[in-house]
């Protein structure tokens, strides 16, 4: 479609002009065939990275060290952390997410919901300040409905709101 043919083959009136993105899991379990996908990836068109969600910034620094190669810009994936159950979860049941057994105790010493929360915030803006000069930025995946989190985390790096937009996103 970006050359201005629809899947069947016929022209469109104008070619579209999307961007080519595809996922990488900085932690896979066989990092070897993750790196070797990518360069499949880049082969078929990709023209970005999308990480999924990393709490170790030296996995994600051992990733774009290896993929740099390939000479495509990284998307950071940040999902702050809700609270010591949701970190286990991650940690446990999804594949390709490692949460470092660190990360996790912090959560675990949050006490209520909102220390929970605040927690996973400051762990994803610690996670994307050791990173934001190595990747062309990042997007945030906030869990639960708190897009709070992903407001508080965008501050870290200088992004303000208006004090009524502020607002209006902590709703």
């Amino acid at each position: 479609m970006n050359h201005g043919l629809d899947p069947s083959g016929k022209p469109m009136p104008e070619p579209t002009g999307f961007l080519m993105a595809c996922g990488a899991e900085p932690a896979a379990h066989d990092y070897e065939r993750e790196l070797r996908r990518l360069e499949e990836k880049k082969r078929a068109g990709a023209e970005l990275i999308m990480t999924q969600p990393v709490y170790d910034p030296e996995v994600l620094r051992r990733f774009l060290d290896d993929t740099r190669a390939l000479g495509l810009p990284i998307l950071a994936g940040l999902c702050p952390l809700a609270s010591s159950r949701n970190a286990e979860f991650l940690h446990n049941e999804v594949p390709g997410m490692q949460i470092p057994q660190a990360i996790r105790d912090r959560m675990a010493a949050a006490t209520d919901p909102e220390a929970g929360r605040r927690e996973g915030v400051l762990i994803a803006r610690e996670m994307l300040d050791q990173v934001k000069e190595d990747v062309v930025g990042a997007y945030l995946m906030p869990q639960f409905g708190q897009y709070r989190s992903a407001v508080d985390v965008l501050e870290t790096v200088g992004y303000r709101f208006a004090q009524e937009d502020r607002q209006d996103a902590r709703r």
